[in-house]
């Protein structure tokens, strides 16, 4: 699923897409990303649900460079649970529950920082909130 901007914004930090299915199917963490298009944004889930299909196992905080294209590379970290209800609501809806596993794919700056590092651009930063912190320390932060 991908969340695009209101009509009336053109602001790219408003797009977000995000697995529902992985972890009823694979027994996986569902999977979100934030600050790319559509397109880009699916093209990526499901080159990380065909891993997860062929039994790939990722980890909280390892780079990985074979999931986005030109080995870029991505780092996964758990959403914190009060992120959830403003961001993964149809996959609440799916499984009746926030009792599912979500994580954030977070791909970095130019220079291959990520947005909890002070090195990363402001640009990258702002199109990637930290949700495995709290929506209060995400707020606090901004």
């Amino acid at each position: 699923m991908s969340v695009a901007p209101r009509t009336d914004s053109d602001d790219k930090e408003e797009w977000f897409s995000y697995s529902t299915g992985f972890y009823f199917r694979f027994g996986q963490p569902e999977i979100m990303i934030l600050g790319l298009d559509s397109d880009i944004g699916i093209r990526v889930l499901n080159e990380i649900g065909e891993q997860m299909k062929g039994s790939r196992r990722f980890d909280p905080g390892t780079d990985y460079s074979d999931v986005f294209a030109d080995g870029v590379k991505c780092q996964f970290r758990p959403v914190h649970a009060s992120q959830y209800e403003e961001y993964l609501c149809f996959s609440m809806w799916f499984y009746e529950t926030k009792d599912f596993p979500a994580w954030q794919c977070f791909w970095p700056d130019e220079d291959g920082f990520y947005p909890w590092q002070e090195e990363c651009s402001q640009d990258v930063r702002q199109l990637q909130p930290l949700l495995f912190k709290s929506q209060d320390e995400s707020r606090q932060a901004r």
